[in-house]
């Protein structure tokens, strides 16, 4: 066996090994024979120091996630896998959305447009205007509206395309800031951006395989999502100082162990197979949130309320671990559970 082939075998590694088995050797071939160039020499060094083109690993990658994080016609622990990425990925998508709404509020409110609310602290007047430039720049942000709304209508490509443009502005502007000293570095805005660069990679698991999602109930989510969440947050926020010092990880902590406890409340035993999706979705929201919480607590140290932001931040990781470990353990004896045969497809899309 050349080194060549050695390499492109541990790449196959990424997929399924019920796959493996099967199609193995039929892709070693083709690849070896699609690096012959024909000439001995040339062929000899390419089997002792070539390796897999970058377009050859991204399609193996495309093909492993395609696999693992399996459709209607996948075996149920791949699709349990592919459902339950689905849902995180439209739940943490729907959590962008509605917060922006958030956002245009707060805008109209500094700007004083609202004349029935109080006004705003001296510390929370708008800066200037900038040229036309610079506005469109400070609303990019604003893109995860749209990007939830082409993901729920299946334009996976568009809702990848929006969400970056909602991701790239605000990363280069902060780098920008750090770089030029008018922020202090902090970790919280690179992890954030990471696990928004997750986010984007995650909505490759709308392929064409997976059932479509249900538009009504998922747009019917948006409305919903804006009037339970950032409308009193942002009345208290008005009138209140409580909740200043409640960050982005603090709320996602809030709104991940509600809908966690609302999901334990609301299982039943004697349909775990419906059940499990939703449980697997949590869970992995759970964790990556608990990161989050953890990581960006060591960006209070330079505050000048640290004592009190660690405190809540650590009550908030305290809560969201004590309802999400329970679920996690259940998910997976749940999913240690299910048969490794496929079994007639769901017949459903995405929704509980």
């Amino acid at each position: 066996m050349s080194r060549l082939e050695e390499r492109y075998r541990l790449l196959l590694r990424l997929l399924p090994a019920d796959y493996r088995r099967e199609w193995e050797d039929d892709m070693v071939a083709a690849f070896l024979e699609s690096m012959d160039t024909g000439d001995a020499e040339t062929s000899a060094y390419v089997a002792d120091y070539g390796r897999p083109q970058l377009s050859e690993v991204a399609s193996v990658i495309a093909l492993a996630a395609r696999l693992r994080l399996g459709g209607t016609d996948a075996p149920p622990r791949s699709y349990a896998w592919g459902e339950a990425v689905r849902l995180a990925t439209l739940m943490a998508t729907l959590a962008h959305a509605v917060m922006v709404t958030a956002g245009v509020a707060i805008t109209t409110w500094l700007s004083g447009n609202i004349a029935w609310l109080p006004a705003p602290p001296p510390d929370w007047m708008p800066v200037a205007a900038g040229n036309l430039w610079r506005t469109a720049w400070d609303l990019a942000d604003y893109a995860w509206l749209p990007a939830y709304v082409a993901l729920v209508l299946g334009h996976r490509r568009v809702a990848q395309a929006l969400a970056l443009l909602a991701i790239l502005p605000p990363a280069l502007t902060n780098a920008v800031r750090q770089a030029a000293g008018e922020v202090p570095p902090s970790a919280s805005p690179w992890v954030m951006l990471l696990l928004d660069g997750v986010l984007v990679l995650a909505m490759a698991a709308f392929h064409d395989d997976a059932a479509p999602v249900p538009r009504r109930r998922w747009l019917r989510a948006l409305p919903i999502g804006i009037l339970l969440v950032p409308v009193p947050l942002f009345a208290v926020q008005a009138t209140s100082q409580v909740l200043r010092l409640l960050d982005w990880p603090g709320l996602s902590c809030v709104l991940v162990s509600v809908a966690t406890v609302i999901h334990l409340a609301g299982r039943r035993p004697y349909r775990p197979a419906r059940a499990l999706p939703w449980s697997l979705a949590l869970t992995l929201l759970a964790t990556t949130i608990l990161a989050l919480r953890l990581v960006t607590m060591v960006d209070y140290g330079h505050q000048a309320q640290h004592a009190t932001l660690l405190t809540i931040a650590a009550a908030e990781a305290a809560v969201l671990l004590a309802v999400g470990a329970p679920l996690a353990a259940m998910t997976i004896r749940a999913l240690r559970r299910l048969p490794a045969a496929p079994t007639e497809p769901p017949r459903e899309g995405i929704g509980p």
